[in-house]
């Protein structure tokens, strides 16, 4: 008996150094809560044949069509309930619809453990990195979605919801921020982005790696985000949804013209970033805009890799994306008084680095 527990405590450990949570529902006793929000996308889309993988209208199945068939089983882990906020293509949402998206969420998660956003793809990196500079509750917020829509066969819809369910019900990603689940792996929010315009399994960390996976046995956590717990200075609550500033992002290339640049600046653009090294005509432009009053950002237009600018008056995104370093712009315009704020801003919420390590 006495090694049949010493093994037992053994094996317990082990599970507990390895990070895989047991299957959902073992030694539990009250179910959590998780409020399942629906956007639309392709995890909602419908086709007019079971294999039409490509060609589909997205967001036409309200999510409670959704949960309803991942039942018994989700209900077995998890008291869901449902909210719709629209049914678009991920790209037709603006960021007024983020501000309320996000303020959905808090109040949301004011009674409830966790919160799963099914979503498009298109955008999913935006919405998740928005959500994670913005919600102001530390328990978990994972977004979902589809690269099939839910009615063809073979669809990675009903896997991907149902196993967002699982992680938010697990309750192991408080703190994480936003964190974003398909095809079975775990991703940060900052670090995620889509590569592929068909294969399901189109997201990945280049530069970081998953945080963790799902199979049958439960929920495997690999690492952690850089910042947890980190509460950032954009409250909502306090920043209008109808007054944020506007921000845009310039592409460069070989002989780039700088008349987009001087456009946007003519337009009341107040941020811009670079996607890439300005070509001769575009910094050109910019110089003329920043005296104007645009606050400027360089980021890499690559999958992995960060840039430092020594520029005196541009901000470096480090190793942000282009579309996410936009999102930090626009907060940070909303919240900063003055262009070194905004750069102090990004210094501190917008690198990979966790409180306390710079040197």
């Amino acid at each position: 008996m006495m090694m049949r527990s010493v093994l037992t405590a053994t094996l317990a450990a082990a599970v507990v150094i390895a990070g895989t949570v047991p299957a959902e529902g073992v030694g539990r006793t009250a179910k959590p809560k998780v409020v399942v929000i629906g956007t639309g996308g392709t995890i909602a889309g419908a086709a007019e044949s079971r294999v039409s993988f490509e060609s589909y209208r997205p967001g036409r199945l309200p999510v409670a069509d959704l949960v309803k068939d991942l039942q018994p089983e989700v209900g077995e882990i998890a008291d869901v309930s449902v909210r719709d906020f629209g049914g678009k293509g991920s790209t037709d949402y603006t960021l007024a619809d983020y501000h309320d998206l996000s303020r959905l969420v808090d109040r949301q998660l004011a009674a409830a453990d966790a919160v799963v956003v099914a979503t498009g793809t298109q955008t999913m990196e935006e919405l998740a990195y928005w959500l994670d500079l913005t919600v102001r509750s530390p328990k978990p917020v994972v977004l979902t979605g589809a690269m099939r829509p839910w009615t063809a066969i073979g669809s990675d819809g009903p896997p991907n919801l149902y196993n967002a369910i699982r992680v938010a019900a697990g309750r192991r990603t408080r703190c994480f921020g936003a964190v974003v689940t398909l095809n079975g792996e775990i991703f940060a929010a900052r670090e995620v982005t889509k590569t592929s315009t068909q294969r399901p399994d189109t997201f990945a960390a280049p530069e970081t790696g998953r945080l963790g996976s799902i199979g049958d046995q439960g929920v495997t956590l690999l690492s952690t985000p850089a910042r947890t717990c980190v509460k950032t200075p954009f409250d909502l609550s306090k920043i209008s949804r109808d007054k944020l500033p506007r921000t845009e992002i310039v592409y460069t290339y070989a002989q780039a013209g700088g008349e987009p640049v001087k456009a946007f600046a003519d337009a009341g653009v107040k941020g811009l970033v670079f996607a890439g090294t300005p070509s001769p005509g575009q910094f050109e432009q910019a110089q003329a805009a920043a005296k104007k009053g645009m606050v400027l950002v360089a980021a890499n237009r690559n999958t992995s890799g960060a840039v430092h600018p020594d520029v005196p008056g541009v901000i470096a995104a480090q190793d942000l994306h282009p579309q996410k370093a936009r999102l930090l712009l626009t907060l940070s315009l909303a919240a900063a008084r003055d262009p070194r704020q905004v750069a102090e801003l990004f210094a501190e919420y917008g690198t990979p680095q966790a409180p306390g390590d710079r040197s």
